[in-house]
């Protein structure tokens, strides 16, 4: 009965939280341009450009984008292997457990769980999905910003797939160990009328499949194996593997083994099989409203991704794509944990400064905006710190367009009094300098950096920098100081500007130029390529070639 209800109950929750997902995409308004659009016309517009695109040339882009980063998971292989290994582990894990075990009678002819290889394939399912758990666990536990950046909803969604995996381990285990179990099986199919054929067949399995019988059993005769074998191939093969290819499971039984001769093994298999699958009832609940959704939005935002650019979109296909993409995230940090901003929270003590909370904060912001909150102060802050340096967007997992949806999120926060935008400012900063362009122009000397490059063919490339600050963002020597600029003269993206200004001596001279580490994060968050650290290195040799010193003599 209970059984029954729970599946009904879990099954209706599915069912209207999908539908009422359907209902509120086409009503969510991401930026000005999606307003006014009807819904219908917005799901038309998706769905007709999805299956138009799917149809025409780039169908086989959209194909290979859900095998490549839908089914292999390619994207998380850039920003961190053991990322992609857990979660190739869990969502392979998952598709095996949920298509051949819990769907298994339904979807495949002949299912018999007790016989291989799905006996096999369900351990190794199962095994799959808590090595990933388990190594999510260790990355937000090794990585203190992943750490920050965990919530509840996380800590849920491991736990319940822990639970659901470990009471399926311990309820396989203890099947294996119950002779309870055993005289059903033998109650319902066998045909063992008389008493030593029953005696021989118990000792067989006993010895062979694990069983557990209470004292009192009969030993284990050569004769009485003898029989048992030839009773188990007429009866029990065709339904029945040896417990032992289940891999997991069976040492779990002989570890199990002295509890079930207690007799407390039937009263811990009822339990577990009640906590089993009522864990996977409440997963199947809680999917629409979860991180397990974007097991279904994931895949359709990569082939729609690859399918036609974002920026040839009509208005109504971008304004469902972005209400798509809210619920796309698996909260997986990536994008959080490669920010270039990411070290600024020492000093700016604010989560909303992460894309992954920022992305949080937006959904909560397009839902119920309340621009008096602290919450939407949080945000606006974080909005306007982000460099835009695109980071977030080449390492999403999933293809979430964070770039876009930050630009957005400018414009409804711009909307809602808590702008200006970028746009704006750089207008007013226009109409400003507009009285002083009719003075006599301010001429840098010659530029004689570049005549005296003499070690990188790259060096020169400070002439693309036009001082977006992210190098100086990134660098964690700067991050360290309380006042950078009284520490350190001169920061990453001065130096840059002071070179194109033809002062060489004063970027030679600055302290960033010899205290700079050489991690490299400056030049890989440059979003315009200047290699910063290898001008940096520069400057120190042209210093030591001035001087008459070292190797650069």
């Amino acid at each position: 009965m209970l059984f029954t209800w729970s599946l009904h109950l879990s099954l209706a929750a599915l069912l209207l939280g999908l539908a009422y997902k359907l209902w509120s995409w086409p009503r969510i308004d991401i930026g000005p341009a999606c307003r006014d659009i009807p819904p219908l016309r917005r799901l038309r517009a998706g769905a007709g450009g999805f299956g138009r695109a799917l149809l025409s040339r780039r169908g086989g882009a959209m194909l290979w984008a859900l095998v490549r980063d839908g089914l292999f998971q390619a994207r998380s292989r850039t920003h961190s292997p053991l990322a992609w290994i857990a979660h190739l582990l869990m969502f392979w894990g998952m598709m095996g457990l949920i298509f051949l075990h819990a769907l298994g009678p339904v979807l495949i002819p002949d299912f018999t769980a007790t016989l291989n290889p799905w006996l096999f394939l369900r351990d190794l399912g199962g095994l799959m999905l808590l090595a990933g758990v388990a190594l999510v666990i260790f990355r937000r536990r090794k990585l203190p910003l992943l750490g920050r950046v965990t919530r509840w909803p996380d800590r849920l969604a491991l736990g319940l797939l822990a639970l659901l995996v470990l009471s399926g381990f311990g309820l396989q285990g203890l099947k294996i160990t119950s002779a309870a179990s055993y005289q059903r099986m033998v109650e319902e199919y066998g045909l063992l009328d008389e008493a030593p054929d029953r005696r021989a067949l118990a000792v067989y399995w006993q010895e062979h499949y694990g069983v557990v019988f209470p004292s009192g059993q009969a030993a284990p005769t050569p004769e009485l194996m003898a029989r048992g074998e030839e009773l188990n191939a007429e009866s029990c093969l065709d339904c029945h593997a040896r417990p032992q290819w289940a891999f997991a499971s069976w040492p779990l039984s002989r570890a199990l083994a002295p509890l079930a001769r207690l007799g407390g093994g039937a009263l811990a298999e009822q339990a577990l099989w009640h906590l089993h699958y009522l864990a996977a009832f409440l997963a199947l609940a809680l999917l629409p409203f979860t991180k397990f959704l974007h097991l279904f939005t994931g895949p359709l935002l990569l082939m729609a991704r690859a399918g036609r650019p974002r920026e040839s979109l009509s208005p109504a296909s971008l304004a469902l794509l972005r209400a798509l993409e809210l619920d796309v995230c698996t909260r997986c940090g990536a994008c959080s944990a490669h920010c270039s901003v990411a070290p600024a929270l020492r000093h700016v003590p604010n989560l909303a400064l992460l894309p992954s909370e920022k992305l949080a904060a937006l959904k909560a912001l397009v839902q119920r905006p309340r621009p008096e909150s602290e919450a939407a102060q949080a945000t606006r802050q974080g909005a306007y710190i982000c460099t835009s340096c695109l980071r977030c967007t080449r390492l999403c997992p999933v293809g979430i367009d964070l770039q876009d949806l930050w630009l957005a999120l400018k414009e409804e926060l711009a909307a809602l009094g808590l702008g200006p935008t970028t746009l704006a400012v750089g207008s007013q900063a226009h109409a400003q300098a507009e009285a002083q362009r009719s003075q006599e122009p301010v001429v840098p000397k010659a530029n004689g950096f570049q005549q005296g490059l003499l070690h990188s063919a790259q060096a020169d490339t400070f002439r693309a920098c036009y001082c977006c600050t992210t190098c100086s963002v990134a660098c964690p020597v700067v991050a360290q100081h309380e006042e950078p600029m009284k520490a350190l003269d001169l920061l990453p993206h001065q130096i840059m500007h002071s070179l194109g200004l033809g002062m060489a001596q004063e970027a030679m001279g600055a302290r960033m130029t010899w205290h700079c580490l050489t991690c490299y994060r400056c030049q890989e968050a440059c979003p315009m390529g200047v290699r910063v650290t290898d001008i940096l290195y520069e400057l120190r040799n042209l210093a030591a070639r001035d001087q008459g010193q070292g190797e650069a003599v």
